[in-house]
């Protein structure tokens, strides 16, 4: 037996809006009382709101029962408009960043003094993304769950300096069978096919095991909210609901699913709160050696690179800061300290507006690059040269190119200037599919446009890296 896929089995906390009467605040609790009976631990994302009615609620006994549990955020504010999206939809970066922190934060308080622990992760609600979310959640040492970004191989990956867990397995949609075994059945079967092919070759896999509210309800909660609306409490519908006696023949086979997943040797079922620990190890140091082989890369395949440890914001800023060492002390760095800034705040030039450059211009714009980071903590996206512009890509292959040749007695003193990518490509088409299909999150407003969360995002894919599991020896 080879090294076993770690899986997490986690659930979304959201319904606010239904009454305590129908008992919806019962599922969660009876949801994580079976699983600690079974020695298995999951993940539960709750929305802020959510925690505090049933704080306001004194539904004492649930919260204690969910607290022998990784508790994660899910949102401070739900489906209630704006969403995420809806904010940061033309929001700057620095105005969308600043939201956020102020907005979830204060949900990650809540949630640490209702449930005792501050939450280690926030899981996407929904349809609600936007780079400077993943942004603010680096100021808060979070990780961001359910998210857009990954990279072949990798649902776990740095982004926006943030650990980001990608992929939940394709293993059907349980929240509408555990009422009935008819239903139930066939969906526990089939993971004997489905298990093996959703673990091959990747880091990680999230078992999403339900919404507790759609255990019950027919429809999801949130439907109040669809299209944009923004009802107040007093006009609040509750969803249709399951005959009541079915949730024995749910709390059966919610067992029973349990137990399958402990029963399989090819998995390890653990939390986001230790997943976290195990992949947020970064490497802070690179040697001139391993700067050069990165630069080599980059000029050999023509591309902005992702390399396992470093960033290309990472490597762009080492670069800057190696070539400002050697216009200052004449000689390279041996080894540098990683900064970690954020991608451009505009698109990048792809087409240089000059062919050739000193030597001394190149290291005069490495300095002013360097200079532009230690500032802003972003990467420059467009730079000048005797007043003709050149861009983050551009500046990356020149740097490089400059980089391998400054100790060669005979380097040209007249470089070159190309084309080149404004972000990384790598596995581009599936992260904007995904970021562009939030539109379609039925509570979002109808005439939601996406474009400029599309093209930040694509701006921070310089931050781009696999995050490397400790326990597995990489």
């Amino acid at each position: 037996m080879g090294e076993k896929t770690p899986v997490v089995i986690c659930f979304d906390v959201e319904d606010y809006t239904s009454p305590e009467s129908v008992g919806m605040d019962d599922i969660p609790k009876w949801l994580a009382e079976i699983m600690t009976e079974e020695g298995v631990t999951g993940t539960f994302f709750v929305i802020g709101e959510k925690a505090r009615m049933m704080e306001k609620r004194g539904r004492k006994y649930v919260i204690e029962a969910m607290t022998k549990h990784d508790i994660g955020s899910h949102t401070n504010y739900g489906s209630i408009h704006p969403t995420v999206t809806e904010i940061l939809e033309n929001a700057s970066w620095e105005e969308g960043n600043e939201i956020m922190l102020k907005n979830e934060s204060a949900g990650m308080d809540d949630l640490e003094r209702i449930f005792g622990q501050r939450p280690a992760n926030l899981a996407r609600h929904g349809g609600s993304y936007g780079p400077q979310l993943t942004g603010a959640l680096s100021q808060l040492e979070a990780g961001y769950v359910y998210s857009p970004i990954s990279l072949p191989g990798h649902n776990v990956v740095w982004f926006c300096n943030t650990i980001n867990f990608h992929g939940e397995g394709d293993f059907g949609f349980f929240d509408n069978a555990y009422y009935r075994d008819d239903l139930f059945n066939p969906m526990l079967e089939a993971l004997d096919s489905i298990f093996p092919v959703s673990i091959e070759d990747i880091d990680m896999v999230a078992f999403f095991a339900n919404h507790p509210s759609k255990v019950r309800s027919i429809q999801f909660w949130d439907f109040n909210y669809y299209k944009g609306a923004n009802p107040g409490p007093e006009d609040w519908k509750t969803p249709e609901l399951r005959p009541l006696e079915s949730m024995k023949t749910a709390q059966k086979n919610f067992r029973r699913l349990i137990r399958y997943l402990k029963s399989r040797d090819d998995i390890e079922l653990t939390t986001y709160r230790e997943l976290i620990g195990r992949f947020s190890v970064r490497q802070d140091k690179i040697s001139k050696d391993e700067l050069g082989k990165v630069a080599g890369r980059i000029l050999e395949e023509n591309s902005v690179v992702i390399e396992d440890y470093y960033s290309p914001a990472e490597i762009f800023s080492a670069l800057s800061e190696a070539l400002s060492y050697f216009k200052a002390e004449d000689e390279l760095p041996q080894e540098l300290t990683i900064r970690r800034p954020f991608g451009p705040l505009e698109m990048p030039v792809t087409e240089p507006e000059f062919n050739r450059i000193s030597v001394k211009g190149t290291l005069d714009l490495s300095a002013e690059a360097l200079e532009y980071i230690k500032n802003k903590g972003h990467l420059p996206a467009i730079l000048s040269y005797e007043d003709q512009k050149i861009g983050t890509g551009s500046m990356l292959a020149l740097f490089s190119s400059l980089y391998l040749n400054i100790d060669n007695p005979n380097r040209p003193e007249q470089l070159s200037t190309i084309s080149f990518e404004p972000y990384p490509s790598v596995n581009e088409e599936q992260i904007i599919n995904e970021v562009a299909a939030c539109k379609g999150w039925p509570v979002h407003r109808e005439d939601l446009d996406m474009s400029r969360l599309i093209e930040m995002t694509k701006l921070q894919l310089w931050t781009l890296k696999p995050a490397l599991d400790k326990s597995s020896g990489n």
